[in-house]
């Protein structure tokens, strides 16, 4: 009776020391939100900023629409804010996120904590 006793302390105590092992573990929390900055230039000029907050798994055309009015054509973005491209003089918005040319379509391009976008008319003829 003294043996099988023993064997059950042993067990438990081997199970409460392995859950609480597991406890010492630090979990990286989970952002609710991300705060995104915006900024709007024609050529080299600064027309507007301002800062966003999303959900995680948002895009690049989310956080645009909180910050201020768009306009699209076959998802690209042909207007911000008043400021329409020009093809006339071949002025067409196109973005950066972080000072790197973006790759994807603002559909397509997910946002992070602290992302800098930067939304930019230009003439992409030079």
């Amino acid at each position: 009776m003294k043996k099988s006793l023993m064997i059950i302390v042993t067990l438990l105590a081997t199970v409460v020391l392995a859950s609480c092992a597991g406890g010492n573990q630090t979990q990286q929390p989970q952002e609710k939100t991300l705060r995104v900055s915006y900024q709007l230039k024609h050529e080299n000029k600064a027309l507007a900023k301002k800062t966003v907050t999303v959900k995680p798994g948002s895009n690049v055309l989310q956080g645009l629409k909180k910050a201020w009015h768009v306009k699209l054509e076959q998802q690209m973005v042909t207007e911000i804010k008043g400021h329409a491209q020009n093809p006339d003089l071949d002025e067409y918005w196109v973005y950066e996120v972080n000072g790197k040319e973006a790759k994807k379509g603002v559909t397509e391009q997910k946002l992070h904590n602290k992302d800098h976008v930067v939304f930019i008319l230009k003439d992409i003829s030079k």
